[in-house]
């Protein structure tokens, strides 16, 4: 095998790998730029610019869910607004030293605007930072705090007409590429990326976090701060977010940004089998630092080592034809309608790796149905599946030992144990 080719071409572009900043603190000046340089990310995308308003913030801005428990320890609610500089002064004094320094490095830098009703300003600021030096941009019409202004963000975005018409003025005034950010939050959506697409978008960013709160009942306060609003940030966005890509492929060819819960080298990953060009990261580096830009790298390339990939052209995209499928009677073999088990025993049932079990007790306190009855004298598990499993795999997920596996009881075929697709979903199985 030969050398891996990490680097992603698209609209006249090369970036050296698909992972970026994605548009946060993160990248406020030089200094962020040269902090993710050394860590080899594959381009820049700035904070967000803007000629209105949001220039602004209260401290602190930033409030972690660690201390509501296990499931919320890697997410927190963002209160942040725009940069501080305004665009004209973004223009003059930060972006010609952050280009200059990509240029050096031979990187594209993304800036990211954001403006309000006002078409004018868009197309001016588009200018401002095309002559800066910025080789693409990032339009963001999706920031969930500035979204509480009806002229302003998310709801910005809501404004099919409105956006076009940005969009199409830009396209008329500048000659970089542009990418419009969705909101994970509009419904529906399809309207937004075909509007989008009709007015001359380059590619798209998907996409923008989701508003959050929780509250602190001991204090009987809302946590952190005040209001519906702000950032919600963490994995935990990761599933949603990947459906939600998943369906904006189903309404264009345009290459895709993404963005949105990326931990790990394995969740960058997923966002390129499913067709991504590029994928921003922010919530991560927050917690675990800048290094970790190089960790994901590393971890995508020492992946594509293992997978005998040479270059990223090799798995992209490789997994969305499936991932597009929809599960329906007229696709999987399923009985229709569904058996209740006391009617019809499933011939889907649970086996029990006794080598591997625990004897913890978990799949008798979560089964509602009461399959399994754990003997902690004999050290055994007993499986009472008759006119009582429904067959749904709930067990596979939660067993802490992975001791517990799907089985066909006719033919002791596996069909499920927590890899891959499960059997009745493989293409092989489908109905002819």
């Amino acid at each position: 095998m030969g050398n891996i080719d990490l680097s992603i071409k698209f609209k006249d572009l090369t970036f050296r790998n698909p992972i970026i900043p994605g548009a946060s603190d993160i990248i406020m000046d030089e200094m962020g730029v040269i902090k993710c340089i050394e860590q080899g990310v594959g381009g820049i995308v700035t904070k967000s610019f803007t000629s209105g308003p949001w220039r602004t913030k209260a401290q602190p801005y930033h409030f972690n869910y660690r201390i509501f428990g296990k499931g919320l320890e890697n997410n927190w609610i963002s209160r942040g607004g725009f940069h501080p500089f305004k665009s004209e002064m973004a223009a003059e004094k930060l972006i010609p030293a952050m280009a200059r320094l990509c240029k050096n490095e031979g990187i594209p830098l993304i800036i990211s605007i954001a403006n309000g009703a006002n078409v004018e300003e868009w197309v001016m600021d588009a200018k401002r930072f095309e002559q800066a030096g910025a080789d693409m941009l990032e339009l963001n019409f999706s920031c969930p705090v500035a979204g509480q202004d009806e002229s302003f963000g998310k709801a910005l975005g809501q404004n099919v007409s409105l956006t076009k018409e940005i969009i199409m003025s830009i396209k008329n005034s500048v000659k970089i590429p542009i990418s419009p950010k969705l909101s994970i939050s509009w419904d529906p959506f399809a309207p937004h990326i075909r509007g989008f697409v009709e007015a001359g978008a380059d590619c798209l960013t998907a996409q923008n976090t989701p508003i959050g709160m929780l509250i602190d009942v001991e204090e009987e306060v809302p946590f952190g701060i005040f209001g519906v609003g702000g950032y919600q940030m963490g994995r935990s966005l990761l599933p949603m977010s990947i459906s939600r890509v998943v369906e904006t492929r189903g309404l264009t060819n345009l290459p895709l940004i993404a963005s949105g819960g990326v931990w790990t080298s394995t969740d960058a990953i997923m966002y390129l089998l499913i067709g991504c060009s590029l994928v921003e990261v922010v919530g991560a580096i927050f917690k675990n630092g800048i290094k970790h830009f190089g960790e994901i790298i590393k971890g995508i390339e020492e992946w594509m080592k293992r997978k005998g990939y040479n270059s990223i052209e090799d798995f992209k995209g490789k997994v969305y034809g499936l991932a597009r499928k929809a599960v329906s009677p007229e696709l999987i073999h399923m009985e229709l309608p569904f058996p209740m088990p006391r009617e019809k025993s499933s011939s889907i049932i649970p086996q029990v790796d006794m080598e591997q079990c625990l004897l913890c007790g978990r799949c008798e306190n979560f089964c509602l149905n009461g399959v399994f009855i754990v003997d902690k004298t004999n050290n055994i598990v007993n499986v009472n599946h008759e006119n009582r499993c429904w067959g749904c795999g709930d067990c596979i997920g939660w067993c802490p030992a992975d001791a517990i596996k799907l089985i066909n009881k006719e033919t002791n075929e596996v069909v499920w144990d927590n890899h891959g697709l499960a059997r009745p979903y493989r293409p092989e199985n489908w109905k002819d």
